[in-house]
């Protein structure tokens, strides 16, 4: 009998051992709750799997999942199901997700949504099918179906690939790019690349840009967007069309208002062809090698090309109007327009030139 007790006894203190043994495995992760925990010994490493409101710090990152395993002498850990990392100004989401904790990189897949927290509390966001953040060099990569917001700028985006590099404020879209700047009106800029600086307070779209309002679309090889001046500069056979006017030259600086046109200054080799009328065709033209366009609530109304002026102003014959037409040279050339109507003309200095006209 007294044998039998002291087995019993000296099994209850394996038992008991083997325990407290389990839960003094060293762990390089913090556990803070898991509803179930199991620890496997597996080719000389230790597995956690972790099952159930699983929560846990792994040096100061932070994780939430349903299940998770977690391979102690590798550091890597595995999150499936509602998974959450937060890390210093990140929130990050996903179905999936593996952090390599020697390398510090973080790999998300499927419904991954990235939210970063400025100092002023305003957020800006990314969703992609594919995330990858290092995170010692602060650096984001996302892939497939990406889509970005800036709350800041109110700025919309998307893109096939997308890479942020947080320290230095930088990043670019790729793969069919499209960035959208929402106020009073809204801009949409679609390129080959486009890039964004300083926390998009500068933005650069390269090859084969396309930029449309509510008023006009402006195609060019290179775009630079001052945020906050509201100022563009196009370059690269820029090309300028709206419904009365379409116009073109070596370079355009563009100037909005709460995202909508106000100014524009066009420099060397500068050509428009408009229409001086509504009903009319865009059949007149002015040459000259620098242009100013004013404009009030999206519309155009005021018109001042300089040096070597040269133009046409062409009126079919109708009902209501007599056939003219106008051809002038000169170094100066106004032009003032109401309700999209060219209501005073006024050539400058140097003025030669052949007009022509019928009465009805």
């Amino acid at each position: 009998m007294k044998n039998l007790i002291g087995k019993i006894f000296l099994l209850s203190i394996f038992l008991f051992g083997f325990l407290i043994a389990q839960e003094d495995v060293p762990r390089p992760y913090k556990l803070v709750h898991a509803d179930t925990l199991s620890v496997q010994k597996i080719n000389d490493e230790y597995v956690s799997n972790l099952i159930g409101n699983v929560h846990f710090f792994y040096g100061e990152t932070e994780f939430f999942s349903d299940f998770a395993d977690v391979f102690e002498k590798q550091k890597i850990a595995r999150l499936r199901g509602n998974v959450e990392v937060y890390d210093d100004t990140l929130s990050l989401f996903a179905d999936h997700a593996n952090y390599y904790r020697k390398e510090e990189k973080l790999f998300l897949n499927h419904n991954v949504f990235v939210k970063e927290t400025h100092q002023d509390s305003t957020i800006r966001t990314f969703n992609a099918d594919f995330v990858k953040y290092y995170r010692q060099e602060k650096e984001l990569y996302a892939e497939s179906n990406v889509r970005t917001f800036d709350e800041r700028e109110n700025l919309h985006g998307s893109c096939g690939n997308l890479v942020y590099y947080q320290k230095e404020n930088y990043g670019y879209l790729m793969q069919d790019p499209i960035l959208q700047a929402l106020g009073e009106d809204t801009l949409t800029v679609s390129a080959q690349k486009i890039e964004y600086f300083d926390d998009y307070q500068k933005v650069v779209a390269t090859f084969d840009v396309k930029t449309v309002s509510n008023d006009f679309t402006i195609f060019s090889n290179f775009l630079l967007f001052f945020v906050e001046e509201e100022k563009a500069i196009y370059q690269g056979e820029p090309i300028f069309e709206s419904e009365m006017a379409i116009a073109e030259a070596e370079e355009f600086q563009i100037f909005f208002n709460e995202k909508r046109i106000e100014k524009a200054e066009f420099t060397d080799s500068c050509r428009v062809d408009f229409k001086i009328s509504e009903d009319q065709e865009r059949n007149s033209w002015v040459n000259s090698r620098e242009m100013t366009f004013n404009f009030r609530d999206g519309e155009l109304e005021f018109c001042d090309a300089r040096f070597e002026v040269d133009s046409r102003f062409f009126q079919k014959k109708n009902e209501e109007k007599d056939y003219l037409e106008n051809l002038a040279k000169g170094n100066r050339l106004i032009i003032e327009i109401e309700e999209e109507k060219i209501q005073n003309v006024d050539l400058m200095k140097s003025i030669s030139g052949l007009y022509k006209f019928e009465k009805k």
